[in-house]
Protein backbone atom coordinates (compact mmCIF):
# COMPACT_ATOMS: atom_id res chain seq x y z
CA UNK A 1 0.00 0.00 0.00
CA UNK A 2 1.05 3.47 -0.41
CA UNK A 3 1.59 5.99 1.75
CA UNK A 4 1.74 10.00 1.56
CA UNK A 5 5.22 11.08 1.46
CA UNK A 6 6.80 14.88 2.30
CA UNK A 7 6.94 16.80 -0.76
CA UNK A 8 10.14 16.96 -2.26
CA UNK A 9 11.69 14.35 0.01
CA UNK A 10 13.24 12.48 -2.73
CA UNK A 11 14.65 15.09 -4.34
CA UNK A 12 15.98 16.15 -0.79
CA UNK A 13 18.12 12.67 0.00
CA UNK A 14 19.68 13.29 -3.22
CA UNK A 15 21.28 16.71 -2.66
CA UNK A 16 21.46 16.16 0.75
CA UNK A 17 25.37 16.92 0.43
CA UNK A 18 25.05 19.77 -1.85
CA UNK A 19 22.37 21.91 0.38
CA UNK A 20 20.34 22.36 3.32
CA UNK A 21 16.85 23.23 3.22
CA UNK A 22 14.92 24.34 6.17
CA UNK A 23 12.59 23.51 8.48
CA UNK A 24 10.32 20.84 6.53
CA UNK A 25 8.72 19.93 3.50
CA UNK A 26 4.97 19.15 2.50
CA UNK A 27 3.26 16.12 1.85
CA UNK A 28 2.36 14.52 -1.09
CA UNK A 29 1.45 11.39 -2.80
CA UNK A 30 4.44 8.68 -3.17
CA UNK A 31 4.99 8.69 -6.80
CA UNK A 32 3.58 12.15 -7.56
CA UNK A 33 5.38 14.52 -8.81
CA UNK A 34 7.83 16.67 -6.06
CA UNK A 35 8.17 19.93 -5.97
CA UNK A 36 9.52 22.67 -4.44
CA UNK A 37 9.21 23.37 -0.58
CA UNK A 38 8.66 26.53 1.37
CA UNK A 39 10.32 26.92 4.34
CA UNK A 40 10.18 28.86 7.29
CA UNK A 41 8.41 32.47 6.55
CA UNK A 42 10.15 35.59 5.90
CA UNK A 43 10.68 37.99 7.88
CA UNK A 44 8.17 40.27 6.90
CA UNK A 45 8.08 44.23 7.86
CA UNK A 46 5.44 45.86 8.79
CA UNK A 47 3.79 48.30 11.96
CA UNK A 48 2.86 45.08 13.49
CA UNK A 49 4.36 41.88 13.64
CA UNK A 50 3.15 38.55 15.37
CA UNK A 51 4.87 36.74 18.12
CA UNK A 52 8.05 34.56 17.04
CA UNK A 53 5.93 31.37 18.58
CA UNK A 54 3.56 31.90 15.92
CA UNK A 55 5.92 32.30 13.44
CA UNK A 56 8.46 29.33 14.34
CA UNK A 57 5.20 27.65 14.49
CA UNK A 58 4.36 27.78 10.85
CA UNK A 59 8.15 27.38 10.11
CA UNK A 60 7.79 23.95 11.73
CA UNK A 61 4.67 22.54 10.63
CA UNK A 62 6.53 20.72 7.76
CA UNK A 63 4.06 22.22 5.42
CA UNK A 64 4.95 24.52 2.61
CA UNK A 65 4.31 27.93 3.24
CA UNK A 66 0.74 29.25 1.19
CA UNK A 67 1.40 29.22 -2.64
CA UNK A 68 2.13 32.17 -4.37
CA UNK A 69 5.46 33.83 -4.07
CA UNK A 70 7.07 30.78 -5.86
CA UNK A 71 5.23 31.75 -9.53
CA UNK A 72 8.65 34.09 -9.94
CA UNK A 73 9.94 34.12 -13.18
CA UNK A 74 14.46 32.87 -13.09
CA UNK A 75 15.81 34.96 -15.31
CA UNK A 76 12.86 35.82 -18.04
CA UNK A 77 13.49 36.81 -21.46
CA UNK A 78 15.43 40.49 -21.52
CA UNK A 79 11.89 41.50 -23.96
CA UNK A 80 9.45 40.66 -20.52
CA UNK A 81 6.93 43.46 -20.06
CA UNK A 82 7.11 45.96 -17.29
CA UNK A 83 3.51 44.78 -16.62
CA UNK A 84 4.66 41.52 -16.41
CA UNK A 85 6.97 41.91 -13.43
CA UNK A 86 4.55 43.98 -11.64
CA UNK A 87 2.01 40.59 -11.81
CA UNK A 88 4.83 38.67 -10.44
CA UNK A 89 6.16 41.35 -7.65
CA UNK A 90 2.25 41.28 -6.88
CA UNK A 91 2.01 37.70 -6.31
CA UNK A 92 5.02 38.19 -4.12
CA UNK A 93 3.30 40.81 -2.22
CA UNK A 94 0.15 38.95 -1.42
CA UNK A 95 2.05 36.10 -0.83
CA UNK A 96 3.98 38.06 2.15
CA UNK A 97 0.98 39.03 3.49
CA UNK A 98 -1.02 35.74 3.54
CA UNK A 99 2.07 34.33 5.62
CA UNK A 100 1.79 37.61 7.97
CA UNK A 101 -1.46 36.93 8.50
CA UNK A 102 -1.20 33.21 9.02
CA UNK A 103 1.06 34.05 11.72
CA UNK A 104 -1.19 37.13 13.25
CA UNK A 105 -4.22 34.21 13.45
CA UNK A 106 -2.24 31.86 14.80
CA UNK A 107 -1.15 34.21 17.43
CA UNK A 108 -4.66 35.07 18.59
CA UNK A 109 -5.77 31.51 18.54
CA UNK A 110 -2.90 30.84 21.00
CA UNK A 111 -3.77 33.43 22.92
CA UNK A 112 -7.25 32.72 22.96
CA UNK A 113 -8.35 36.32 21.86
CA UNK A 114 -11.47 37.64 19.60
CA UNK A 115 -10.27 38.02 15.99
CA UNK A 116 -11.67 40.93 13.79
CA UNK A 117 -11.84 41.78 10.51
CA UNK A 118 -10.24 45.28 11.22
CA UNK A 119 -7.41 43.76 13.06
CA UNK A 120 -6.93 41.71 10.43
CA UNK A 121 -7.11 44.79 7.99
CA UNK A 122 -4.59 46.59 10.16
CA UNK A 123 -2.13 44.06 10.64
CA UNK A 124 -1.40 43.44 6.54
CA UNK A 125 -1.65 46.87 5.99
CA UNK A 126 -5.36 48.74 4.92
CA UNK A 127 -3.81 49.49 1.04
CA UNK A 128 -4.28 45.44 0.42
CA UNK A 129 -8.14 46.26 1.51
CA UNK A 130 -9.39 45.34 -2.03
CA UNK A 131 -6.79 42.20 -1.76
CA UNK A 132 -8.42 41.01 1.69
CA UNK A 133 -10.99 38.62 0.50
CA UNK A 134 -8.52 36.43 -1.83
CA UNK A 135 -5.72 37.22 1.25
CA UNK A 136 -7.68 35.48 4.03
CA UNK A 137 -8.93 32.53 1.35
CA UNK A 138 -5.71 31.19 0.58
CA UNK A 139 -4.43 32.10 4.84
CA UNK A 140 -8.01 29.86 5.72
CA UNK A 141 -6.71 27.02 3.33
CA UNK A 142 -3.30 27.09 4.24
CA UNK A 143 -4.46 26.93 8.18
CA UNK A 144 -6.92 23.88 7.38
CA UNK A 145 -3.90 21.72 5.67
CA UNK A 146 -1.17 22.57 8.24
CA UNK A 147 -3.04 22.76 11.66
CA UNK A 148 -6.71 21.22 10.75
CA UNK A 149 -8.32 24.83 11.67
CA UNK A 150 -11.37 26.50 9.82
CA UNK A 151 -11.63 30.25 9.68
CA UNK A 152 -15.64 30.77 10.53
CA UNK A 153 -17.04 34.17 10.48
CA UNK A 154 -19.08 34.06 13.98
CA UNK A 155 -20.88 37.52 13.64
CA UNK A 156 -21.77 39.13 10.38
CA UNK A 157 -22.41 42.57 12.01
CA UNK A 158 -19.11 43.27 13.55
CA UNK A 159 -17.11 40.56 11.31
CA UNK A 160 -15.64 38.20 13.90
CA UNK A 161 -13.82 34.94 13.19
CA UNK A 162 -12.59 32.12 15.19
CA UNK A 163 -10.61 29.63 14.13
CA UNK A 164 -12.33 26.20 14.89
CA UNK A 165 -10.94 22.45 15.23
CA UNK A 166 -11.84 20.05 12.71
CA UNK A 167 -12.12 17.55 15.12
CA UNK A 168 -13.66 17.33 18.68
CA UNK A 169 -10.25 17.41 20.69
CA UNK A 170 -9.76 19.05 23.85
CA UNK A 171 -9.25 22.88 24.13
CA UNK A 172 -10.36 23.27 20.35
CA UNK A 173 -7.25 21.06 19.54
CA UNK A 174 -4.85 22.05 22.05
CA UNK A 175 -5.28 18.93 23.60
CA UNK A 176 -4.03 19.60 27.05
CA UNK A 177 -5.75 23.05 28.49
CA UNK A 178 -3.96 26.26 28.37
CA UNK A 179 -2.05 27.84 25.97
CA UNK A 180 -0.97 26.24 22.75
CA UNK A 181 -1.14 25.01 18.85
CA UNK A 182 -3.52 23.15 17.61
CA UNK A 183 -2.45 19.22 17.00
CA UNK A 184 -5.50 18.32 14.91
CA UNK A 185 -3.92 18.50 11.29
CA UNK A 186 -1.05 16.21 12.79
CA UNK A 187 -4.14 13.56 13.97
CA UNK A 188 -5.73 13.79 10.56
CA UNK A 189 -2.27 13.43 8.38
CA UNK A 190 -1.61 10.18 10.98
CA UNK A 191 -5.46 8.98 10.19
CA UNK A 192 -4.68 9.25 6.48
CA UNK A 193 -1.46 7.25 7.06
CA UNK A 194 -3.22 4.61 8.82
CA UNK A 195 -5.90 4.29 6.20
CA UNK A 196 -3.14 4.25 3.25
CA UNK A 197 -1.54 1.60 5.14
CA UNK A 198 -4.49 -0.93 4.97
CA UNK A 199 -6.61 0.74 8.33
CA UNK A 200 -3.40 -0.58 10.58
CA UNK A 201 0.21 1.20 10.30
CA UNK A 202 2.65 -0.50 12.61
CA UNK A 203 4.48 1.92 14.61
CA UNK A 204 7.86 1.48 12.97
CA UNK A 205 5.56 3.19 9.97
CA UNK A 206 4.26 5.81 11.97
CA UNK A 207 7.96 7.04 13.07
CA UNK A 208 9.33 6.99 9.40
CA UNK A 209 6.10 8.73 8.21
CA UNK A 210 7.03 11.45 11.10
CA UNK A 211 10.83 11.64 10.90
CA UNK A 212 10.27 12.53 7.45
CA UNK A 213 8.19 15.47 8.46
CA UNK A 214 11.01 15.81 11.05
CA UNK A 215 9.28 15.05 13.97
CA UNK A 216 11.17 12.70 16.46
CA UNK A 217 10.26 10.69 19.45
CA UNK A 218 12.26 12.32 22.53
CA UNK A 219 12.70 15.75 21.05
CA UNK A 220 10.15 18.09 21.89
CA UNK A 221 8.15 19.42 18.79
CA UNK A 222 7.62 23.47 18.75
CA UNK A 223 3.29 22.40 18.06
CA UNK A 224 3.52 19.03 19.22
CA UNK A 225 5.41 18.70 22.36
CA UNK A 226 6.55 15.31 23.03
CA UNK A 227 5.38 13.11 20.04
CA UNK A 228 5.77 9.78 21.52
CA UNK A 229 3.31 10.89 24.63
CA UNK A 230 1.21 12.79 22.23
CA UNK A 231 0.52 9.90 19.97
CA UNK A 232 1.00 6.81 22.53
CA UNK A 233 -0.70 8.43 25.11
CA UNK A 234 -2.64 11.41 24.78
CA UNK A 235 -4.38 10.90 21.51
CA UNK A 236 -5.06 6.76 22.39
CA UNK A 237 -6.45 8.27 26.32
CA UNK A 238 -8.84 10.77 24.16
CA UNK A 239 -9.43 6.89 21.41
CA UNK A 240 -8.65 9.17 18.91
CA UNK A 241 -6.34 6.80 17.97
CA UNK A 242 -5.80 2.59 19.34
CA UNK A 243 -2.61 1.51 19.77
CA UNK A 244 -1.87 -1.94 20.30
CA UNK A 245 0.85 -4.83 20.57
CA UNK A 246 0.70 -6.84 17.13
CA UNK A 247 -0.82 -10.37 17.69
CA UNK A 248 1.91 -13.35 17.86
CA UNK A 249 5.01 -10.50 17.59
CA UNK A 250 8.41 -11.71 19.44
CA UNK A 251 9.55 -9.56 20.33
CA UNK A 252 6.79 -7.39 20.74
CA UNK A 253 6.10 -4.57 18.01
CA UNK A 254 3.03 -2.56 17.99
CA UNK A 255 0.49 -0.70 15.95
CA UNK A 256 -1.86 2.05 15.07
CA UNK A 257 -5.81 1.83 14.09
CA UNK A 258 -8.51 4.61 13.71
CA UNK A 259 -9.98 5.01 17.79
CA UNK A 260 -13.72 4.85 18.02
CA UNK A 261 -13.82 8.64 18.55
CA UNK A 262 -12.41 9.35 14.82
CA UNK A 263 -14.74 6.78 13.56
CA UNK A 264 -17.16 8.95 15.36
CA UNK A 265 -16.30 12.17 14.30
CA UNK A 266 -14.85 11.67 10.50
CA UNK A 267 -15.05 9.42 7.83
CA UNK A 268 -12.53 7.99 5.79
CA UNK A 269 -13.90 9.90 2.78
CA UNK A 270 -13.24 13.15 4.83
CA UNK A 271 -9.55 11.99 5.39
CA UNK A 272 -8.99 10.89 1.82
CA UNK A 273 -10.06 14.69 0.74
CA UNK A 274 -7.83 16.38 3.57
CA UNK A 275 -5.52 14.40 2.10
CA UNK A 276 -6.04 15.08 -1.36
CA UNK A 277 -6.17 18.99 -0.12
CA UNK A 278 -3.22 18.83 1.08
CA UNK A 279 -1.56 17.26 -1.99
CA UNK A 280 -3.08 19.44 -4.83
CA UNK A 281 -4.81 15.97 -5.97
CA UNK A 282 -8.60 14.74 -6.66
CA UNK A 283 -9.43 11.96 -3.71
CA UNK A 284 -10.31 9.72 -7.15
CA UNK A 285 -6.53 9.85 -7.22
CA UNK A 286 -6.46 7.31 -4.57
CA UNK A 287 -8.69 5.15 -6.42
CA UNK A 288 -8.82 2.09 -4.53
CA UNK A 289 -8.98 3.79 -1.52
CA UNK A 290 -11.44 6.15 -2.54
CA UNK A 291 -14.10 3.21 -4.14
CA UNK A 292 -13.73 1.36 -0.59
CA UNK A 293 -14.49 3.92 1.43
CA UNK A 294 -17.54 5.43 -0.41
CA UNK A 295 -18.35 1.29 -0.61
CA UNK A 296 -18.23 1.41 2.96
CA UNK A 297 -19.75 4.71 3.80
CA UNK A 298 -23.03 3.60 2.18
CA UNK A 299 -23.42 0.76 4.70
CA UNK A 300 -21.59 2.37 7.20
CA UNK A 301 -24.64 5.24 7.62
CA UNK A 302 -27.20 2.92 7.94
CA UNK A 303 -25.87 1.05 11.05
CA UNK A 304 -25.16 4.94 12.53
CA UNK A 305 -28.30 6.15 11.88
CA UNK A 306 -29.62 2.19 13.61
CA UNK A 307 -26.62 3.41 16.61
CA UNK A 308 -27.76 6.73 17.33
CA UNK A 309 -31.83 5.59 17.56
CA UNK A 310 -30.89 2.74 19.98
CA UNK A 311 -28.74 5.15 21.79
CA UNK A 312 -31.76 7.79 22.11
CA UNK A 313 -34.40 5.38 23.03
CA UNK A 314 -31.90 3.46 25.72
CA UNK A 315 -30.58 6.92 26.82
CA UNK A 316 -33.71 9.56 27.17
CA UNK A 317 -34.46 9.29 30.50
CA UNK A 318 -37.87 11.52 30.97
CA UNK A 319 -40.14 13.73 29.44
CA UNK A 320 -38.67 16.13 31.62
CA UNK A 321 -35.19 15.90 30.26
CA UNK A 322 -36.85 16.75 26.82
CA UNK A 323 -38.00 19.55 28.28
CA UNK A 324 -34.95 20.46 29.23
CA UNK A 325 -33.52 19.98 26.20
CA UNK A 326 -35.82 22.45 24.68
CA UNK A 327 -35.27 25.44 27.28
CA UNK A 328 -31.66 25.22 26.04
CA UNK A 329 -32.45 25.37 22.16
CA UNK A 330 -35.13 27.88 22.90
CA UNK A 331 -32.20 30.07 25.24
CA UNK A 332 -29.48 29.46 22.26
CA UNK A 333 -32.18 30.77 19.76
CA UNK A 334 -33.13 33.80 21.76
CA UNK A 335 -29.79 34.39 22.11
CA UNK A 336 -29.04 34.46 18.51
CA UNK A 337 -32.16 36.66 17.75
CA UNK A 338 -30.82 38.83 20.10
CA UNK A 339 -27.47 38.52 18.75
CA UNK A 340 -26.08 38.43 22.20
CA UNK A 341 -23.11 36.55 23.58
CA UNK A 342 -23.67 32.72 24.98
CA UNK A 343 -21.59 31.33 27.34
CA UNK A 344 -21.96 28.11 29.11
CA UNK A 345 -22.41 29.87 32.71
CA UNK A 346 -25.80 31.29 31.32
CA UNK A 347 -27.12 27.90 29.62
CA UNK A 348 -26.83 26.14 33.02
CA UNK A 349 -28.74 28.78 34.48
CA UNK A 350 -30.95 27.94 32.53
CA UNK A 351 -31.30 24.21 32.65
CA UNK A 352 -30.47 24.63 35.85
CA UNK A 353 -27.40 23.42 37.96
CA UNK A 354 -28.64 20.36 39.44
CA UNK A 355 -28.33 18.72 35.70
CA UNK A 356 -24.49 20.10 35.47
CA UNK A 357 -23.20 16.69 34.71
CA UNK A 358 -25.60 16.14 31.88
CA UNK A 359 -24.81 19.34 30.56
CA UNK A 360 -22.61 17.43 27.55
CA UNK A 361 -25.75 15.73 26.45
CA UNK A 362 -28.52 18.23 26.57
CA UNK A 363 -26.05 20.88 25.14
CA UNK A 364 -25.26 18.08 21.81
CA UNK A 365 -29.17 17.27 20.91
CA UNK A 366 -29.82 20.89 21.21
CA UNK A 367 -27.22 21.11 18.54
CA UNK A 368 -28.26 18.66 16.74
CA UNK A 369 -32.02 20.01 16.20
CA UNK A 370 -30.63 23.42 16.00
CA UNK A 371 -28.40 21.96 12.89
CA UNK A 372 -31.26 20.16 11.31
CA UNK A 373 -34.08 23.17 11.81
CA UNK A 374 -31.95 26.29 11.38
CA UNK A 375 -28.77 24.90 9.54
CA UNK A 376 -26.47 26.52 12.16
CA UNK A 377 -23.78 25.00 14.00
CA UNK A 378 -22.94 25.57 17.61
CA UNK A 379 -19.24 26.51 18.09
CA UNK A 380 -16.88 26.82 20.85
CA UNK A 381 -15.30 29.97 19.98
CA UNK A 382 -13.20 30.52 23.30
CA UNK A 383 -12.21 27.75 25.52
CA UNK A 384 -11.46 29.47 28.41
CA UNK A 385 -14.70 31.77 29.19
CA UNK A 386 -16.57 28.49 27.42
CA UNK A 387 -18.57 30.48 25.11
CA UNK A 388 -20.69 29.78 22.19
CA UNK A 389 -21.92 31.05 18.45
CA UNK A 390 -24.26 29.20 16.27
CA UNK A 391 -22.50 29.59 12.98
CA UNK A 392 -24.97 29.26 9.84
CA UNK A 393 -24.08 26.65 7.05
CA UNK A 394 -24.35 28.94 4.28
CA UNK A 395 -23.33 32.73 3.39
CA UNK A 396 -26.44 34.31 3.97
CA UNK A 397 -26.75 38.18 5.26
CA UNK A 398 -27.20 38.54 8.87
CA UNK A 399 -25.76 35.15 9.33
CA UNK A 400 -28.56 33.80 7.84
CA UNK A 401 -31.71 36.16 9.03
CA UNK A 402 -31.48 36.90 5.59
CA UNK A 403 -32.83 40.75 5.84
CA UNK A 404 -32.80 43.04 9.42
CA UNK A 405 -30.11 42.70 11.97
CA UNK A 406 -32.50 40.43 14.10
CA UNK A 407 -34.75 37.19 13.39
CA UNK A 408 -34.09 33.38 13.32
CA UNK A 409 -31.87 32.40 10.28
CA UNK A 410 -33.55 30.94 7.13
CA UNK A 411 -30.44 28.59 6.17
CA UNK A 412 -32.19 25.55 7.23
CA UNK A 413 -35.29 26.20 4.70
CA UNK A 414 -32.87 27.19 2.19
CA UNK A 415 -31.01 23.88 2.20
CA UNK A 416 -34.66 22.17 2.48
CA UNK A 417 -35.59 23.89 -0.87
CA UNK A 418 -32.43 23.22 -2.55
CA UNK A 419 -32.51 19.50 -1.60
CA UNK A 420 -35.71 18.87 -3.03
CA UNK A 421 -34.66 21.21 -6.36
CA UNK A 422 -32.25 17.96 -6.79
CA UNK A 423 -34.56 15.35 -5.97
CA UNK A 424 -36.60 16.39 -8.35
CA UNK A 425 -33.62 16.45 -11.38
CA UNK A 426 -32.07 19.78 -10.42
CA UNK A 427 -35.32 21.46 -11.23
CA UNK A 428 -38.77 21.59 -9.22
CA UNK A 429 -42.05 23.35 -10.45
CA UNK A 430 -43.26 25.90 -8.11
CA UNK A 431 -46.24 23.66 -7.46
CA UNK A 432 -44.28 21.23 -6.30
CA UNK A 433 -42.29 23.26 -4.36
CA UNK A 434 -45.29 24.70 -2.48
CA UNK A 435 -46.88 21.02 -1.68
CA UNK A 436 -43.58 20.41 0.19
CA UNK A 437 -43.42 23.19 1.72
CA UNK A 438 -47.74 22.67 3.38
CA UNK A 439 -46.29 19.64 4.21
CA UNK A 440 -43.58 21.71 6.43
CA UNK A 441 -47.42 23.97 7.64
CA UNK A 442 -45.60 26.82 5.54
CA UNK A 443 -48.48 28.47 3.70
CA UNK A 444 -48.11 31.41 0.85
CA UNK A 445 -49.37 34.56 2.51
CA UNK A 446 -49.65 32.97 6.08
CA UNK A 447 -46.75 34.92 7.64
CA UNK A 448 -44.69 31.97 9.43
CA UNK A 449 -42.60 32.69 12.88
CA UNK A 450 -39.37 31.59 11.45
CA UNK A 451 -39.36 32.35 7.81
CA UNK A 452 -41.94 35.66 7.81
CA UNK A 453 -43.83 35.70 4.63
CA UNK A 454 -42.82 32.70 2.57
CA UNK A 455 -43.60 33.55 -1.11
CA UNK A 456 -41.50 36.81 -0.72
CA UNK A 457 -38.61 34.67 1.36
CA UNK A 458 -37.98 32.28 -1.74
CA UNK A 459 -39.66 33.86 -5.20
CA UNK A 460 -37.90 37.56 -4.76
CA UNK A 461 -35.28 37.70 -1.41
CA UNK A 462 -33.47 34.51 -1.93
CA UNK A 463 -33.44 34.96 -5.92
CA UNK A 464 -32.23 38.56 -5.72
CA UNK A 465 -29.60 36.59 -3.55
CA UNK A 466 -28.76 34.53 -6.36
CA UNK A 467 -29.25 31.04 -3.71
CA UNK A 468 -32.25 30.36 -6.30
CA UNK A 469 -33.08 30.72 -10.00
CA UNK A 470 -37.47 31.44 -10.00
CA UNK A 471 -38.51 31.33 -13.94
CA UNK A 472 -41.00 30.88 -16.08
CA UNK A 473 -40.86 27.26 -17.83
CA UNK A 474 -40.60 27.18 -21.55
CA UNK A 475 -43.30 27.23 -23.74
CA UNK A 476 -45.77 27.47 -20.81
CA UNK A 477 -49.38 28.56 -21.64
CA UNK A 478 -50.84 29.57 -19.28
CA UNK A 479 -47.27 30.51 -17.82
CA UNK A 480 -45.99 28.04 -14.67
CA UNK A 481 -42.63 28.38 -12.90
CA UNK A 482 -40.05 26.80 -11.40
CA UNK A 483 -37.20 26.70 -8.99
CA UNK A 484 -33.87 25.98 -10.00
CA UNK A 485 -30.18 26.31 -7.83
CA UNK A 486 -29.13 30.35 -8.18
CA UNK A 487 -25.05 30.87 -8.90
CA UNK A 488 -24.25 31.55 -5.11
CA UNK A 489 -25.87 27.87 -4.04
CA UNK A 490 -23.33 26.33 -6.42
CA UNK A 491 -20.88 28.42 -4.94
CA UNK A 492 -21.29 28.04 -0.89
CA UNK A 493 -22.64 24.57 -0.86
CA UNK A 494 -22.53 21.33 -2.98
CA UNK A 495 -25.11 18.71 -3.89
CA UNK A 496 -23.22 16.41 -1.43
CA UNK A 497 -23.65 18.11 1.57
CA UNK A 498 -27.49 19.19 0.89
CA UNK A 499 -27.91 15.43 0.30
CA UNK A 500 -26.15 14.68 3.50
CA UNK A 501 -28.57 17.67 5.22
CA UNK A 502 -31.75 15.67 3.81
CA UNK A 503 -30.52 12.55 4.90
CA UNK A 504 -29.56 13.74 8.28
CA UNK A 505 -33.70 15.22 8.55
CA UNK A 506 -35.20 11.72 7.19
CA UNK A 507 -32.72 9.80 9.58
CA UNK A 508 -31.48 7.80 6.90
CA UNK A 509 -28.14 7.88 4.94
CA UNK A 510 -27.46 9.98 1.70
CA UNK A 511 -27.22 6.36 -0.32
CA UNK A 512 -30.57 5.73 0.07
CA UNK A 513 -31.44 8.61 -2.57
CA UNK A 514 -29.41 6.08 -4.93
CA UNK A 515 -29.45 7.95 -7.84
CA UNK A 516 -28.75 11.09 -6.66
CA UNK A 517 -26.13 9.93 -4.13
CA UNK A 518 -24.25 9.00 -7.16
CA UNK A 519 -24.50 11.99 -8.93
CA UNK A 520 -23.58 13.75 -6.29
CA UNK A 521 -20.21 11.53 -6.70
CA UNK A 522 -19.90 12.98 -9.65
CA UNK A 523 -20.64 16.71 -8.71
CA UNK A 524 -18.07 16.33 -5.87
CA UNK A 525 -15.32 14.84 -8.31
CA UNK A 526 -15.80 17.24 -11.09
CA UNK A 527 -15.43 20.13 -8.33
CA UNK A 528 -12.19 18.61 -7.30
CA UNK A 529 -10.47 18.53 -10.85
CA UNK A 530 -12.09 21.98 -11.30
CA UNK A 531 -10.55 23.50 -8.51
CA UNK A 532 -7.02 21.40 -9.20
CA UNK A 533 -7.12 23.17 -13.05
CA UNK A 534 -7.52 26.67 -11.65
CA UNK A 535 -4.49 26.15 -9.07
CA UNK A 536 -2.49 24.43 -11.95
CA UNK A 537 -3.34 27.23 -14.89
CA UNK A 538 -2.48 30.42 -11.50
CA UNK A 539 0.45 28.83 -10.93
CA UNK A 540 1.76 28.99 -14.73
CA UNK A 541 0.61 32.60 -15.21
Amino acid sequence: SRVIMPRGHQSKLRTRGKRRQAQGDTHSVQGAQPSQSSHAAPTTQGSQRAPSTSTGAIAASGRRAPSGAEGQDEGGPSSSSARARNERSQRVRLTSRVIMLSQFLMYKYEMQRQITKREMLKFINKRYKEHFPEILRRTSEYLELVFGLDVKKVDSKVKNYALVSKLDLPNNGRVRAGRGLPKTGLLMTLLGVILLKGNCATEKEIWEFLNMMRVFAGRKHLIYGEPRKLITKDLVKLKYLEYRPVPNSDPPRYEFLWGPRAHAETSKIKILEFLAKVNDIVPSALSCLYEEAVRREKGQHRKDFSHAKYWIRVHSQSNKNIKINEMDEQFLLYKYKMKQPITKADMLKIVKQKYKDQFPEILKRAAERIEIVFAADVKEVDPITQSYALVSKMDLPNDGRVCGRKGLPKTGLLMTLLGVIFLKGNRATEEEIWEFLKTMRVFAGKKHFIYGEPRKLITKDLVKLKYLEYRQVPNSDPPSYEFLWGPRAHAETTKMKVLEFLAKINDTDPSAFASRYEEALRDEEERAQAIDAARAGSSAT
